[in-house]
């Protein structure tokens, strides 16, 4: 009897039981699904369209300020390439001087550059910088109120043709005067231009070796440009007898020979340069004849404009020279 009342309280608990635990059950997911609500609540999802968005307004206007600020750079590079290349050579060339022998002074002679622009005097020589009268052209440009941003030499023909130095020798004056000239100018940039070629015609045989004189009579107020070029004619005349073509067959001025090689000095220049750390301006493919006179050593003016844009290129590289 007992057994059987045990069995009945067993079945009645039975259900009971299964109703206890749905309930827990029910709580259960009630709490956790609580705790979920109150978790977002707390901590919204941040909704990113609306910042991705304006990142991408804000990358697309700096592209669009970064492209403007080039064309604007560009532009203006232009305009400046543009007014560079309508000035005159004076013009490009102001702050600057040209300073040597009569090579330099063709520059003037063919209205190339002012007469400012220019100090020479005929035979100065880096052979003999005092007697000569180059320390003197030295000396008028430092005692100038404002010293040249550029200064180009262009020396060394007369040194060739008179001195008979070796090319050693000559760099080694060279080389003493380009120092003077950086201790004096310690702010000016110094360019060294190569020494012209000297050529003769097939035709007529010898070049007659004479350096451009100046016919003008003025004198600049610190250095005279001198017109005496009789020994350095003779000389020349004498070296360019044994090396020229005197052949007669053919008359046209493309038909020149060296008449005097000044190669090697050119060499030397070039080593010097680099060791003293000024620049070189190289000239030496400029032996067209239509650079130079019937006499194979005077220049022409095409030569000086052909030689004065080289020049400009060397110390003004930020521009386009045409």
């Amino acid at each position: 009897m007992f057994e059987k009342n045990k069995e009945k309280m067993k079945e009645k608990m039975e259900p009971d039981k299964v109703l206890r635990f749905a309930i827990v059950a029910v709580i259960l997911l009630f709490l956790i699904g609580a705790l979920i609500i109150g978790t977002r609540m707390m901590n919204p999802r941040v909704d990113a369209t609306e910042g991705v968005k304006k990142l991408t307004e804000l990358e697309d206007a700096n592209v669009q300020k970064i492209d403007a600020k080039i064309q604007e750079l560009e532009q203006t590079e232009a305009d400046e390439a543009a007014a560079w290349k309508a000035k005159s050579a004076k013009e490009k060339m102001d702050g600057c001087i040209v300073l040597g022998d009569s090579t330099a002074l063709g520059f003037r002679q063919n209205d190339i550059l002012s007469k400012s622009q220019v100090k020479s005097k005929d035979g100065a020589t880096v052979s003999d910088a005092e007697g000569s009268g180059l320390n003197e052209l030295l000396t008028a440009v430092t005692e100038a109120e404002t010293a040249p941003q550029k200064l180009i030499l262009c020396i060394g023909r007369g040194d060739v043709a008179v001195s008979g130095e070796t090319a050693d020798a000559f760099a080694a004056n060279y080389k003493s005067f380009v120092e003077q000239v950086k201790a004096a100018l310690p702010d000016t940039k110094v360019y060294v231009c190569s020494i012209p070629a000297y050529l003769s015609l097939t035709s007529t045989g010898d070049a007659t070796g004479s350096a451009d004189s100046d016919t003008d009579s003025d004198s600049d107020s610190d250095a005279k440009d001198t017109t005496d070029n009789s020994d350095f004619k003779s000389s020349t005349d004498s070296k360019s007898n044994s090396d020229s073509d005197t052949s007669s067959d053919d008359s046209s001025l493309s038909k020149m020979s060296t008449a005097l090689d000044v190669t090697s000095y050119n060499e030397a220049l070039k080593a010097l340069c680099k060791e003293e750390k000024v620049k070189y301006v190289d000239t030496t493919d400029l032996t067209d004849a239509s650079y130079y006179g019937e006499d194979g050593s005077t220049m022409t003016k095409a030569y000086y404009e052909a030689c004065i844009n080289k020049i400009l290129e060397a110390a003004f590289r930020n521009y386009v020279i045409q």
